[in-house]
C-alpha cells in the first residue's frame, strides 16, 4: 500500500502577509485617489461646478473678443442626442455663458483646435481639423478641414477636408489631437499645426493608426506648407505654446504608436521624447534635456514669464484609469532659471484633454474627463498676486 505523505501546515500568518503584499501592489482608481491640496504659487477659484454648457472633454476653447469661448468636443456620457458636439459658447466672466449657436455650420467633432489669428483682415476664429462625426448618417471621419469666423456664429469654410492626400508636401493628412500655435517669425504671423494622430482608411489591425511628428504652417489657414524638421517624436495630445515675446515655440510630451522591434513592446521614438522641445523658427527644434515627465492630454503655457506645465495623464500604451502622483504636479520655469515643481498637489481634480486659456490676466481651466467617472464641465480660475 502506497504510503500518503503527510502534507506541511502552512502558518496563517502566510496567508496575511501575502494578502497584504496584494493589496499593497493595487493600484488606486481615480475615484478613490485623494488628491493632495495645491500648495503652489496660484490662487485658485472654482468659479462654477456646472457651466451652462454640457460635459465634455477634447474641446476646444479661447479669449476672442473679450469674452471666454467653448467650441465642440465629446461628451461621451450623454444619453440622448448627439455626443459630438457642434455648439459655441462665450462667457465674460465664466460664470454665465450665453450660447452662441448649439449648430454650428461645421460637424460636431473632437480633439480639433481654435486658434486667434489675424491673417491681415482683422482677428479671427480658426477650427482646424479633429474627429467629426455626422449626427443625420453617423459617418464618422478624421478631417483636415479649416473653418473661419468673425463671431462664432456664422463660419465660412476656407479649406475643405481632403483625403487621400495626394501631394503630401502641400497638404497636411486629416488629424485629430494636435497643436496649434500661433507665431511671428521673419516679421510673419503664421499657423502652425504640429503632431496629432489619424487612422489611414482601408487599412486593417493597428497598422491602420498613424501617429504624425510633422509641423505645417500658413499665413492664411488656406494655402499650406510642410516644414523640414529634425524629428522630435511622433506626438498626439501634446502640449504645445509661444513665448509672445520672441516667438519661441515649446512642445511637450504626448502619445504615441506601438512598436514591435524592442523588448518592452513600448515605442520610445527618441532619447529625449519626454523632454521639452522648442523652436525659434518652427524649422529647427531643439532639446531641454535638464528635464524630462512622462505626460499627455495635459497643458503648457507662458504666464508672468515662466513656463508652466499643468497635470495631465500617462502616454500610450499604459494603464490611463489608475492615479500616479506626479501626473498632478505642477512645474514652473522661470526665465533664466532650472525647472521646479511648483506643487504636487492639484486645486481641481484629477483630469486630462481639458481646455486652458489665458484670459484678463487669469489662467482658466474648462472641463476635461476627470475622476467624476467620465467628462466635467466645471471652470476653474487662478492667478498669481505675489508677482
Amino acid at each position: 500500500m502506497k504510503k500518503i505523505k503527510k502534507m506541511k501546515r502552512i502558518h496563517p500568518l502566510f496567508f496575511l502577509t501575502t494578502i497584504f503584499l496584494l493589496n499593497s501592489c493595487e493600484p488606486i482608481s481615480y475615484k478613490d485617489y485623494e488628491m493632495v491640496p495645491y500648495s503652489g504659487a496660484f490662487s485658485w477659484e472654482e468659479v462654477t461646478k456646472k457651466a451652462a454648457w454640457s460635459n465634455r472633454y477634447d474641446h476646444a476653447a479661447v479669449a476672442f473678443d473679450g469674452k471666454l469661448w467653448i467650441l465642440g468636443g465629446y461628451d461621451a456620457g450623454r444619453i440622448k442626442g448627439d455626443t459630438y458636439l457642434e455648439d459655441v459658447w462665450n462667457s465674460t466672466n465664466g460664470k454665465e455663458w450665453d450660447l452662441v449657436t448649439d449648430s454650428a455650420h461645421w460637424k460636431g467633432r473632437r480633439g480639433h483646435t481654435v486658434t486667434v489669428f489675424n491673417d491681415g483682415t482683422g482677428e479671427a476664429l480658426y477650427l482646424i481639423g479633429g474627429f467629426e462625426a455626422d449626427e443625420k448618417t453617423g459617418y464618422r471621419q478624421y478631417t483636415n478641414d479649416v473653418w473661419k469666423s468673425v463671431d462664432g456664429v456664422n463660419w465660412t469654410q476656407i479649406k475643405k477636408r481632403i483625403y487621400p492626400v495626394e501631394n503630401m508636401s502641400s497638404d497636411f493628412m486629416p488629424r485629430f489631437n494636435h497643436s496649434c500655435v500661433v507665431a511671428s517669425h521673419g516679421g510673419i504671423n503664421f499657423l502652425y499645426i504640429i503632431g496629432g494622430s489619424t487612422m489611414i482608411e482601408n487599412t486593417e489591425g493597428g497598422y491602420s493608426f498613424l501617429y504624425l511628428h510633422d509641423v505645417w504652417r500658413s499665413e492664411n489657414g488656406i494655402s499650406w506648407v510642410k516644414l523640414n524638421i529634425n524629428d522630435f517624436g511622433q506626438r498626439s495630445e501634446l502640449a504645445a505654446c509661444v513665448d509672445p515675446s520672441n516667438g519661441r515655440i515649446y512642445i511637450h510630451g504626448g502619445t504615441h504608436s506601438i512598436s514591435f522591434d524592442n523588448d518592452s513592446l513600448y515605442n520610445q521614438p527618441g532619447k529625449y521624447y519626454y523632454n521639452v522641445w522648442y523652436s525659434e523658427d518652427g524649422i529647427n527644434w531643439l532639446v531641454d534635456d535638464s528635464f524630462s515627465l512622462l505626460r499627455a492630454g495635459h497643458s503648457m503655457f507662458m504666464y508672468r514669464n515662466s513656463l508652466w506645465l499643468f497635470p495631465g495623464k500617462t502616454d500610450s500604451y499604459k494603464e490611463l484609469r489608475y492615479a500616479q502622483d506626479d501626473l498632478y504636479y505642477t512645474y514652473r520655469k522661470e526665465q533664466d532659471k532650472e525647472w521646479t515643481i511648483d506643487s504636487k498637489g492639484s486645486a481641481f481634480n484629477a483630469r486630462h484633454s481639458y481646455a486652458t486659456v489665458e484670459f484678463n490676466d487669469k489662467i482658466w481651466v474648462f472641463g476635461g474627463e476627470t475622476a467624476n467617472n467620465g467628462p466635467n464641465n466645471d471652470v476653474w480660475c487662478g492667478t498669481i498676486d505675489n508677482l
